[in-house]
């Protein structure tokens, strides 16, 4: 009976640590001043170097977080982790995805909020894989849901207003 005493509260030390330092590193205002310093996107690296952690510990806690639906992540074609962002902000965004959500807004006015890939395409003079490419980092990103062969903006995607 000892025996069993004396474990659980070994199993359960790391874990109060883990949540700790989770709640540390997903912090909103953490994540905010690191977003400002690292306005191209805030990478795995910037994370374990602010917060005094190994770079395996913070690999850990975004994949949690990214789990839980704390943060977002963009990745590469192998599937790692470029960068990371907020749930619910605005992540950084390339010119083609700035230029996409910026021609949904003007056609807000005109009518329904859908962009078509063939029809962008061709008003932003680029091949429609391109297109493909940055319309389904915006769905993940959630500034636009795909309905059918169209995509239209989120709340979240109407308030990107940033020029280039």
């Amino acid at each position: 009976m000892t025996l069993s005493a004396r474990i659980l509260p070994d199993l359960l030390a790391p874990m109060a640590n883990l949540v700790r330092t989770f709640d540390r590193v997903i912090d909103p205002t953490a994540m905010d001043y690191l977003a400002k310093r690292h306005p191209d996107g805030v990478r795995v690296v910037d994370i374990a170097g602010h917060h005094d952690l190994l770079f395996v510990e913070a690999q850990d806690i975004v994949e949690i977080a990214l789990c839980a639906r704390q943060l977002k992540a963009r990745r590469d074609q192998d599937g790692d982790i470029l960068f990371v962002w907020r749930a619910g902000t605005m992540p950084p965004l390339t010119g083609l995805e700035k230029a996409l959500l910026r021609q949904a807004q003007r056609d807000l006015e005109a009518g329904p909020d859908r962009i078509f890939v063939e029809g962008a395409a061709m008003d932003l003079r680029v091949g429609p894989s391109a297109v493909r490419k940055a319309l389904e980092f915006l769905v993940s990103a959630d500034l636009l849901t795909r309905d059918g062969r169209a995509y239209a903006l989120t709340p979240l995607g109407r308030t990107e207003g940033d020029p280039e």
